[in-house]
């Protein structure tokens, strides 16, 4: 072999083994793999804090018991989440409640309660039904794209039930005038 490939080629060697040590020295053992934040942490960003937490608070503001309602949807939540909110800006505050599956993003069921006086203007021409409670009380599924939307009111309090209608084929509205038969009026 003439004597100047042989060098070229010696060259070329250590050349190759100092890629290779420099490769090895700045790769680092565990690469960092950016994760997402916890859905409470994102959450938390926007004043949302854990349910008794928010329910304390906003009764507290209103001088008043609130009530939930005693059932769910039949749709799996991996958290609840709440906080006392003003809408609008004002101070007309409002309970915004969410239950959410982190897995399955379209299980999404929003209770939002604020004070009868308060109540939310439903223009006629997004009524889609009107609907009569156990209490005798009457509700109304409203047109919101993208969801099913019922309210109603009891004595002091009206109630925004919504469920996400990528859920249609688990979940049927009238499911919502069952868990709205399930507040209780004070």
């Amino acid at each position: 072999m003439p004597l100047g490939v042989f060098v070229f080629m010696k060259k070329y060697a250590m050349a190759l083994l100092l890629i290779t040590c420099l490769l090895v020295v700045y790769t680092p053992v565990h690469a960092q793999v950016d994760q997402p934040k916890p859905l409470e942490d994102f959450y938390a960003e926007y004043g949302y804090k854990s349910l008794d937490e928010a329910v304390k608070e906003f009764e507290q503001q209103m001088k008043m018991k609130v009530t939930l309602p005693k059932k769910l949807p039949s749709l799996t939540f991996t958290h609840v989440l709440a906080r006392v909110d003003r809408v609008g800006g004002s101070e007309k505050l409002e309970l915004n409640v969410e239950y959410l599956n982190e897995h399955v993003p379209e299980n999404h069921f929003n209770v939002d309660i604020r004070p009868a006086e308060n109540k939310l203007f439903i223009h006629e021409k997004r009524i889609i039904e009107q609907v009569r409670l156990k209490s005798g009380g009457k509700g109304v599924f409203v047109k919101v794209p993208g969801f099913h939307v019922f309210i109603f009111e009891t004595e002091h309090w009206q109630y925004r039930l919504s469920m996400d209608q990528r859920v249609s084929d688990q979940f049927f509205p009238d499911e919502l005038v069952e868990i709205a038969n399930t507040v209780e009026s004070h």
